[in-house]
């Protein structure tokens, strides 16, 4: 759609919309004048300004859900849609805080205490982002977006000192009813400030088509700067201004992850990824340990960026696709030659990294970190102790409780670099250039190998894919790797490997049914995970072993525990 098109799409939304900023600008303006001088004519405009500002709410609402309907919309007009209606939600919102606010007057005893604090600084900040509002959304400015974002942040530092004043106004024991009720008009002006936030976000969302905080925005802007300046590193050479932003996805320890593609085809896209300070920084250093040991098996990075609480990496994009998915949609040659280049990758770096260190993995120790998790999601999994004729079955938490043993009897007597969540779809996978790459690599250590192993196998295992050509090849891959991975246990004498890649795979079952919300697959799951404690249990007693120099060379690994 063009321009004009758009505009045309628009008008009678964009007419609207003047309305509501302007009846919100004055209401606001009549709730500071209350705040001086309470009348009862001046309160009677503000709750006829308020109906006005909800029916406007309504018919803005209204012709943006016609609008949604049209299918010759583009996606910049959906996206600015969508944010104009976002943003009038809450001037709606922030109409309603002003009449919240005088409506707290009735409880004032004496004015003095409420004009003891000056609001004169909040409502200039709320009016200098009120006055923008419509030019940020309609003509996508970003700098007008940051703005209102950051009034936000001026409000908050306001509503700090005030609270502070109060605070200790209260512990004078000077006025305390008074008090309160003042401190809750405040409170309403600073949540006048988030709903400016809010509109800011939208403002952003409208320029660029993805929803980010400003704060994702500004670790943004500050990572692709620090990363054209990097003179040691191959220039990305990008500026927020040339390049599409692409949302991928939120991962569930609440990292960002999106896309930057340039617009100009000669430079190159890479990956945004922005969480906690510690995890993002242990991925950085992850990477480049990895890049020292094997250049290009993971992504380069091209920028850094420390903002407190927050960090941001800026990473090589890969080509290819994640073994996962070649397994899924690919035939059967194309998904063998992916997989032994997949295997020839890790038995390198199995045998680059291997040190002759004993390593106790507390496989039932990670499991039982994880058991608050499962119960959430699973409560059915608390089962009592139960017979069946002469069988005793224990309750799971009971079978969990004499597992822990088996922790300190199960050591491996090596250690190589694990990748640490190696789930198949953290393996991309380049067929035409013939190279593979890991990503997401922040829990990479020196480790016991066969805690990738249980994860890549049970990463196939639990993906409810049932038709048989798919489901074929990823139960052939899981045998496959168990046999990989066994080859690599008899070379290097790892009399133990069965023993703990059962607990390994125990573990990696039950801990993945936090993720499957299906019962009966999540109960399979559960069940194959206690059948492999059991099996553990059973021949740890049958063979008398009391201390980690037990030999556990004669236990055999259920192989059809490796598959659904």
């Amino acid at each position: 759609m063009t321009s004009g098109s758009e505009a045309n799409a628009i008008a009678g939304v964009r007419e609207n919309f003047k309305f509501i900023a302007l009846e919100v600008t004055k209401l606001l303006d009549d709730t500071r004048l209350m705040l001086v001088d309470p009348r009862e004519e001046v309160m009677a405009k503000i709750v006829a300004r308020d109906d006005y500002v909800d029916n406007l709410k309504s018919m803005i609402e209204n012709k943006c859900f016609r609008l949604l309907t049209n299918e010759d919309l583009d996606d910049a007009t959906v996206d600015l849609i969508r944010a104009i209606n976002v943003a009038t939600n809450n001037l709606e919102r922030v109409a309603d805080f002003g009449v919240n606010i005088v409506g707290q007057l009735r409880y004032l005893a004496n004015l003095e205490t409420l004009h003891r604090f000056d609001a004169t600084p909040f409502f200039d900040a709320i009016f200098a982002g009120l006055a923008i509002v419509e030019d940020a959304l309609f003509r996508r400015d970003m700098s007008l977006a940051l703005q209102i974002c950051r009034a936000e942040l001026e409000i908050d530092d306001l509503y700090l000192a005030v609270f502070h004043q109060i605070m200790a106004d209260l512990r004078a024991g000077q006025a305390p009813e008074d008090l309160v009720t003042t401190l809750f008009i405040y409170r309403y002006l600073e949540r006048t400030g988030d709903a400016l936030l809010n509109i800011g976000e939208a403002a952003i969302f409208a320029t660029v088509g993805e929803k980010l905080r400003v704060s994702e925005f500004q670790a943004l802007q500050e990572t692709l700067a620090n990363a054209s300046a990097r003179a040691d590193d191959v220039p990305v050479g990008l500026d927020l201004s040339e390049v599409d932003y692409q949302g991928i996805w939120e991962t569930r320890s609440g990292s960002r992850i999106g896309m930057l593609h340039a617009r100009d085809s000669s430079k190159r896209s890479v990956v945004f990824k922005e969480g906690r300070t510690t995890k993002v920084l242990e991925e950085k250093l992850a990477l480049e340990r990895w890049e020292q040991l094997e250049p290009g098996l993971p992504p380069r990075v091209f920028g850094y960026h420390d903002h407190g609480d927050k960090a941001s990496l800026l990473l090589e994009y890969l080509q290819g696709d994640t073994f996962q998915r070649i397994m899924l949609d690919s035939d059967g040659r194309v998904c063998t030659s992916a997989y032994t280049m997949v295997i020839e990758t890790i038995g390198r770096v199995w045998d680059q990294t291997l040190e002759r260190t004993p390593c106790t993995p507390n496989f039932v120790r990670q499991l039982s970190s994880r058991l608050p998790d499962v119960f959430k999601v699973h409560p059915e999994f608390r089962t009592k102790a139960a017979r069946i004729c002469d069988l005793s079955v224990p309750g799971f938490e009971t079978l969990l409780d004499a597992a822990q043993v088996l922790d300190s009897l199960l050591v491996a007597p090596f250690q190589v670099l694990i990748h640490g969540d190696f789930n198949t779809d953290n393996i991309i996978v380049n067929l035409p250039q013939r190279s593979v790459h890991l990503i997401d690599l922040h829990r990479s250590r020196p480790f016991d190998y066969l805690q990738d192993v249980s994860v890549f196998i049970v990463s196939n295992f639990r993906l409810k894919i049932f038709d048989p050509g798919p489901r074929r090849r990823l139960d052939q891959v899981s045998r496959e790797f168990y046999a990989f991975a066994r080859e690599f246990a008899d070379a290097h004498a790892d009399a133990s490997f069965d023993a703990r890649l059962a607990l390994g795979l125990a573990r990696s079952l039950l801990t993945s049914t936090r993720f499957v919300m299906d019962p009966s697959f999540s109960r399979t799951m559960m069940l194959r995970s206690c059948y492999l404690i059991e099996q553990l249990l059973a021949y740890r007693e049958t063979h008398d072993i009391v201390d980690e120099a037990g030999d556990w060379s004669g236990f055999t690994l259920d192989l059809a525990t490796l598959v659904p």
